[in-house]
């Protein structure tokens, strides 16, 4: 009867443990969850033709902490730049502007045509398969290391 008794006081513990435990939703296939407020989904390096010493990298950040985010700057390694864009369409002409600063709300997408990380200067040409490591600097907060791959959006 005694080690029933504890059985039971031990389940109903543990059960209720697990209840109190916080929930995070499973992140989206191809999603790196960098830390408990912020996400990085499906980061990518664009292949490029041999010979080409720049590409531009993408992704979509998700903001999980309550409050704006703000991404100064990038950084990298692997290149002798790396610079956040964004590709328009002003008068008819293609144009890129350079991006100071960008506030992230809720969510943020890179992506071909638009925002991007110009990424100038390629030290050696791109292997499929290996990661390389783009530096986020939000305001506040350690940089964020990210690994691309060089590929496609949703492979």
């Amino acid at each position: 009867m005694l080690n029933c008794l504890k059985l039971l006081l031990t389940v109903t513990i543990v059960v209720s443990l697990t209840a109190c435990e916080p929930s995070n939703p499973e992140p989206e296939k191809g999603a790196i969850k960098a830390s408990s407020s912020i996400e990085v989904i499906n980061p990518w390096l664009r292949k490029m033709p041999p010979g080409m010493d720049n590409t531009a990298a993408f992704m979509t950040i998700k903001n999980h902490t309550g409050k704006p985010l703000t991404l100064e700057d990038v950084s990298l390694d692997w290149a002798r730049m790396g610079m956040i864009h964004e590709s328009k369409i002003v008068d008819g002409m293609a144009k890129m502007e350079h991006q100071d600063q960008l506030i992230i709300d809720d969510s943020l997408e890179f992506k071909p045509g638009g925002l991007h990380i110009m990424v100038m200067g390629i030290d050696q040409p791109l292997v499929d398969g290996q990661d390389y490591n783009i530096f986020l600097h939000f305001a506040d907060r350690e940089p964020l290391a990210v690994k691309f791959k060089l590929g496609q959006a949703n492979q």
